[in-house]
Formats: C-alpha cells, sequence, structure tokens
C-alpha cells in the first residue's frame, strides 16, 4: 500500500505544470549582457579628442580664524569647561539616584502591611527625598547653563 502511495505521488509530481512564479523564474534567470563599455588603453590611444585638465573646484578658502586670547586665557578655558562638564554630569547622576531612590520609597510604601510605619517613616523619608531633589534638578539645570555659556565663549 504504502509502495503504491510512493509511485502515485511521484507520477503526479513528474506530470504537474510549473507554477507561474517557477515559470517566471525560469525564463528570466539568461544573463542579460552588459550595456556598460570599459574603456582600455588601445581606446584611449585611437580616440581623436584632446586631454584637457579643469581647475580644481572653486571651494571657500577662508582662513580659519585664530582664536581669540592669548594660551593662558585658552587653557584657563579649556579648564573651566571641563569642570563645568563634570559638575554638570555630577548633578546628573545625582538627579538619577534620588530619583531611584524616590521610587523605591514610593514602591516601598505601598508594599508596607503596617500604616503606622507607612505614615510616618517610609511618608517621611519620601518627602525628604522628593526636596532633595527638587533641590538636586534645580542644580542641574544651573551647572548645564554654566556649561552652556562657557562652550559659547570658547567657539
Amino acid at each position: 500500500m504504502k509502495l503504491a502511495i510512493a509511485i502515485f505521488l511521484i507520477a503526479v509530481s513528474a506530470f504537474a505544470d510549473d507554477s507561474p512564479l517557477v515559470k517566471a523564474s525560469k525564463t528570466n534567470s539568461r544573463p542579460k549582457k552588459s550595456t556598460k563599455k570599459v574603456i582600455t588603453n588601445a581606446d584611449v590611444k585611437k580616440s581623436s579628442g584632446t586631454v584637457t585638465t579643469l581647475p580644481p573646484a572653486a571651494t571657500s578658502t577662508a582662513p580659519v580664524p585664530a582664536p581669540k586670547g592669548s594660551i593662558a586665557e585658552q587653557d584657563k578655558l579649556l579648564h573651566d569647561r571641563a569642570a563645568a562638564q563634570k559638575r554638570t554630569d555630577s548633578a546628573q547622576a545625582k538627579v538619577n539616584d534620588l530619583d531611584k531612590e524616590l521610587d523605591r520609597l514610593e514602591q516601598a510604601y505601598y508594599a508596607e502591611n503596617d500604616p503606622n510605619y507607612r505614615d510616618k517613616t517610609i511618608a517621611e523619608r519620601f518627602e525628604q527625598t522628593k526636596k532633595q531633589l527638587e533641590s538636586a534638578r534645580k542644580d542641574l539645570a544651573e551647572a548645564r547653563e554654566a556649561l552652556e555659556k562657557l562652550k559659547k565663549l570658547s567657539s
């Protein structure tokens, strides 16, 4: 029985027509000839044209302005910018840490079953952390403003 089914399936697949997709694939599988011409040295020698050289493209050749101030002033500005960047980064880290702490305290508030502990201890810490976060955000804004001013001075 199995042998008859196998023979039937082989016979059916041999007589089956290809799908339109397979037919299209077979007709388009022939390689197309390239329409591009490769120029060789022999072609150049046979040509009757003349060789011309073009001037370089007109680009803006405006001189780069010299930095203002002495080297000591530039060095001080560089160090001030680095310090301002460091201050901004540390202020951002502090804001991020306080934000995470505030989220943790909020979760602890809702997870706590003891209403006295929740309302006294956790709520007080939450309010304190909230004030610290507000202060840290204000410091971060000031640090960013100072950094922007120094960046404008150096450019």
